[in-house]
């Protein structure tokens, strides 16, 4: 449960509004019946890219104190979850930690300095110590020469970002969680940047698989994909390299329509075992609690005072300009600014993506696993000689 004290410091029309968000996120979960936390029986695992959290490189932010008890509050229901796109200041993530409580730990790598694409993200595991317990091996997946992946240029390289991994064990379920954010590049099925990205999720597959067949450790790997259906070939890396992957029936991104988002397994003996099997609704739609598009009104003066200031400083960054480029650049930030703050209209609009900066672009997955194999093992006992 999260630490609600600091609510006492805000405002009485801050906190009433935030206490309201809380309650529809609470009433929210109960309606979709995602699983309440359970001591011995099971696991709550997931995987979550928090957009940009949070250095503000985009200029719509940066997060405003009450998006710290929303985020807090979805977190606080999973056991274990990767999330993804932390970026190089921790303090926005300290901040959520203290509310999370001290039963909450996190384990991150390094930022990555790549210069395709690894925008100076972390990648990382927020965990309750009270119900999983970190086997102290954790470490970034790097790879052998011959898994390479190969460029148009004919160059060979590592990933954008590179893949993290950590040991875990909750109840007598032990495994290596793994979490990927992949390259995105283009769209287009025919370039090469979206080749690039099949054979990024190729690669880290394949490697994890082959891990796989020597360990003792259930193989559990989750992230941002940049998958854009099953069946894409993003999709079918996975799954031909032995993973299989936790069905949804809607996607995880903003309204739902891509499957960016995955989580995938290589079990042990089978003994990574879904609760609720058939179930195909683990992405939990935030956006129907807080935040919503009938906010708007809500949210407006906020946004204006936030434009207000980033014209400020875009005016700023002109008057200071020396060089053609960066005097085009800051024409331009003035130039969206101010139509941003035209009319409700183009602010009702400056809201829809201003909002994902508060929550994220990209919903969090879940799936409930068993933990709690004692009959299994006790009729393995009662055969023995």
């Amino acid at each position: 449960m999260p630490f609600y004290k600091p609510l006492k410091d805000e405002s009485k029309t801050d906190r009433d509004r935030i206490i309201a968000g809380i309650q529809r996120l609470r009433a929210q979960f109960n309606k979709v019946n995602f699983p309440s936390k359970k001591t011995s029986e099971s696991l709550i695992l997931g995987s979550w890219n928090i957009r940009n959290f949070d250095d503000d490189r985009f200029n719509y932010g940066p997060r405003q104190p009450e998006s710290f008890y929303y985020l807090a509050e979805i977190i606080s229901r999973f056991d274990v979850i990767a999330v993804q796109e932390i970026c190089q200041n921790l303090t926005p993530l300290d901040q959520l930690m203290s509310l999370l409580g001290q039963q909450y730990r996190y384990i991150l790598t390094d930022v990555t300095h790549s210069g395709l694409g690894g925008n100076k993200e972390r990648l990382g595991f927020i965990y309750d110590k009270n119900k999983v317990n970190f086997k102290g091996v954790a470490g970034e997946l790097v790879l052998p020469e011959k898994l390479l992946i190969s460029e148009v240029d004919s160059k060979k390289r590592q990933f954008s970002r590179t893949p993290f991994g950590a040991q875990f064990q909750s109840g007598w379920f032990k495994f290596l969680f793994s979490t990927v954010h992949i390259y995105f590049g283009s769209n287009a099925t025919n370039s090469s940047q979206y080749a690039r990205r099949v054979k990024e999720i190729e690669a880290v597959a394949k490697y994890l698989a082959k891990d796989a067949k020597v360990s003792d450790l259930n193989q559990i790997l989750v992230g941002d994909f940049n998958i854009k259906a099953r069946g894409s070939a993003g999709f079918n890396a996975l799954e031909k390299n032995g993973f299989t992957t936790v069905e949804n029936r809607k996607g995880s991104n903003r309204d739902q329509t891509k499957f960016y988002d995955q989580i995938s397994f290589i079990s042990r003996r089978d003994e990574l075992q879904l609760m609720q099997p058939e179930r195909n609704d683990r992405v939990f739609q935030f956006f129907d609690s807080v935040y919503r598009s009938s906010d708007f009104t809500l949210y407006q003066p906020v946004i204006k005072k936030h434009l207000l200031l980033k014209l400020d400083q875009a005016k700023a960054e002109l008057a200071a300009a020396t060089s053609k480029t960066k005097i085009k650049k800051a024409e331009k930030r003035i130039a969206s600014l101010q139509a941003a703050s035209q009319s409700d209209e183009s602010l009702n609009q400056y809201y829809e993506e201003w909002r994902t900066f508060q929550m994220s672009d990209h919903l969090p997955l879940w799936v409930e696993l068993e933990i709690d194999f004692s009959d299994d093992y006790l009729s393995y006992l009662s055969k023995l000689e």
